[in-house]
């Protein structure tokens, strides 16, 4: 039995691990440009039902079209049973959410044509698989055919322990885990200042890039015509762990706060045993202990860091690089578009210093992580303003076409000569929202 004396150092010891873990995100000056792109995708038959992991009655699951798959990405990844639930290769890997919704993360590089080749070989793999088998991949921001409750989830223990805890908690869980699916891109940082401003700056447009990206035109099989319904729905979950970042626009806000916001808040299950255990038993649900008293009995590892971080879901995500959220799944040229948006956004000097100054914060703030003068209320507003007035919403005192046309125009100008027709088809996009309510 440890003293608490043995407690209270784990205690510490995992919070600068935690500390430790996102200080090793940071590059080096010259080499911060990198983009991470993952695009969820739900997958139909072309009757419009649901495409299940399992074979059925002759029809194909996303199992067999994985296995179609492994020649091209060769490492694999199976649960404790021995099903596939992924793929892995060079240029990106291929995982399962909860139902059978179909992810490609491609391998972070510096240019968007890059991330397109990536994408169009996985297109042009598994297109042909599911063509055969009566499917296709749908690319849109949630579910068209279905409810929630009605699509079944895969065989991964992590999911049950999620489910369960979202029926504990009685929130929309549930609906975020079957039926909706993303396009997010992740951005490199080279110190822990960059990587908060980045975190401010994306926090502070997450509902407006969830607007330039939204397509969810189907809510639980009814015509959707409330904007940004997804970004709201995620929101909803579990406002313990999604939403805008608690603090991220305070004074002095790095990745301390951030740990100590993990630490604070529960786990939902671990994956690995209690150090005392006389059994194996990785998998122990924690539904409403603190994180900082569920691994408080070892220190935690990077497998640990890892986990406790996917567990949250907010706007924007932390990791070894920050993860930019807020955006629905949208077809092939716009998920394109999307990542230049985003490149020309965070990887520019001018870019994000004029959306700074357009949000009121001054050189100085930035420089040393003062208390911005927006909070995460008026990001909540921001939501709301979007949600009853779409394309005549103010945000943040500006038009969001306004700001729509700023950010698109700032992402021209930094990128490339040869990456900027990239953003047209999403810019387009944008201001074409017939399902939104006029």
């Amino acid at each position: 039995m440890r003293s608490p004396l043995e407690q209270a150092r784990y205690d510490d010891k995992n919070r600068q691990k935690l500390i430790d873990f996102f200080l090793s995100g940071q590059k080096d000056e010259g080499n911060t440009s990198l983009l991470g792109v993952e695009v969820e995708h739900i997958v139909l038959f072309d009757d419009g039902a649901p495409v299940p992991y399992e074979p059925s009655s002759g029809r194909i699951g996303i199992r067999s079209v994985l296995e179609e798959l492994a020649d091209y990405y060769p490492t694999a990844m199976r649960n404790s049973a021995g099903d596939l639930l992924g793929l892995a290769g060079d240029d990106g890997s291929i995982t399962l959410e909860p139902a059978a919704q179909v992810e490609l993360s491609v391998a972070p590089y510096a240019s968007v044509r890059e991330a397109e080749l990536a994408y169009r070989r996985f297109r042009s793999l598994i297109d042909p698989i599911l063509d055969r088998g009566g499917a296709r991949l749908s690319n849109h921001g949630y579910h068209m055919t279905r409810r929630a409750h009605d699509l079944t989830l895969i065989p991964k223990a992590r999911y049950d322990y999620m489910n369960a805890y979202f029926a504990h908690i009685g929130s929309d869980g549930e609906r975020m885990m079957r039926a909706s699916a993303s396009t997010q891109v992740s951005v490199d940082y080279a110190s822990e200042a960059d990587a908060v401003r980045k975190m401010r700056v994306a926090s502070a447009l997450s509902p407006i890039l969830a607007a330039i990206a939204d397509n969810t035109q189907v809510f639980e099989t009814q015509e959707n015509h409330t904007p940004i319904r997804r970004l709201q729905l995620w929101r909803e979950v579990d406002n313990r762990r999604c939403g805008t970042i608690p603090g991220v626009f305070d004074e002095g806000f790095g990745f301390a706060a951030y740990a100590d916001w993990l630490l604070r808040t529960s786990p939902i299950f671990v994956t690995r045993p209690a150090a005392d255990a006389q059994g194996d038993k990785s998998l122990r649900p924690f539904f409403d202990t603190p994180a900082a008293d569920a691994y408080a009995d070892a220190p935690m590892s990077d497998a640990d860091v890892e986990h406790l971080i996917s567990m949250f879901w907010p706007d924007v995500r932390l990791k070894r690089f920050v993860e930019i959220r807020p955006a629905d799944c949208v077809p092939q040229e716009q998920v394109l578009g999307y990542a230049a948006l985003i490149k020309g956004i965070f990887y520019s000097e001018e870019s994000l210093s004029a959306v700074e100054e357009e949000l009121g914060v001054d050189a100085q703030t930035r420089a040393t992580r003062g208390a911005w003068g927006i909070t995460n209320e008026d990001v909540t507003n921001a939501i709301a303003q979007i949600q009853e007035r779409g394309l005549s919403a103010e945000v943040y005192g500006k038009h969001i076409l306004s700001w729509e046309r700023q950010l698109f125009s700032l992402a021209h100008s930094a990128l490339p000569v040869d990456e900027r027709d990239y953003l047209a088809p999403l810019e387009s996009f944008a201001t074409n929202k017939p399902w939104w309510k006029s």
